[in-house]
């Protein structure tokens, strides 16, 4: 399989397709209504109207055109993410299913988690839930991906 800086690019796809999906399951379906609220984003029951807070008041949109392509896009960041973590289970020389998720978990915490504080500090609401839906996916998905690239050598 092709290899860039000795990472398998098969495993950082597949831990890509992992941590997307993830993604998909925190925001998607599991923790969906209290980001939302958290970050002030809010829908009409029919789905079809989005209501969020701006600086200069309420703004409002039907209709979610570009979404698709924003959600597309949004894929290069778990790629990206890939990538790295299996460059550093490379240099680190872990190869096992439990020290790869131990080394997600660490680098989760120490890396991930820290930057997603960051909304919960300087954003005007401070919002509790939307931080913990973040810090919560983050830790999955480091643990997730470094367990799915532990599968390739």
């Amino acid at each position: 399989m092709p290899r860039l800086a000795n990472v398998n690019l098969l495993g950082v796809l597949l831990a890509a397709i992992a941590i997307y999906f993830v993604g998909f399951l925190w925001y998607g379906l599991l923790f969906s209504e209290a980001y939302m609220n958290g970050i002030g984003v809010f829908f009409n029951e029919a789905g079809d109207t989005v209501r969020w807070l701006e600086a200069d008041g309420i703004s409002t949109r039907t209709g979610m055109g570009e979404e698709g392509a924003w959600m597309a896009a949004g894929f290069l960041i778990p790629l990206v993410l890939s990538f790295g973590l299996g460059y550093f289970l490379k240099t680190q020389a872990i190869s096992s299913i439990g020290g790869a998720a131990g080394f997600g978990l660490v680098l989760s915490l120490l890396i991930g988690v820290p930057l997603m504080a960051y909304g919960l500090v300087y954003s005007p609401w401070h919002s509790w839930p939307a931080f913990l839906v973040d810090a919560s996916h983050t830790v999955v998905s480091f643990v997730a991906g470094c367990i799915v690239l532990s599968f390739f050598d």
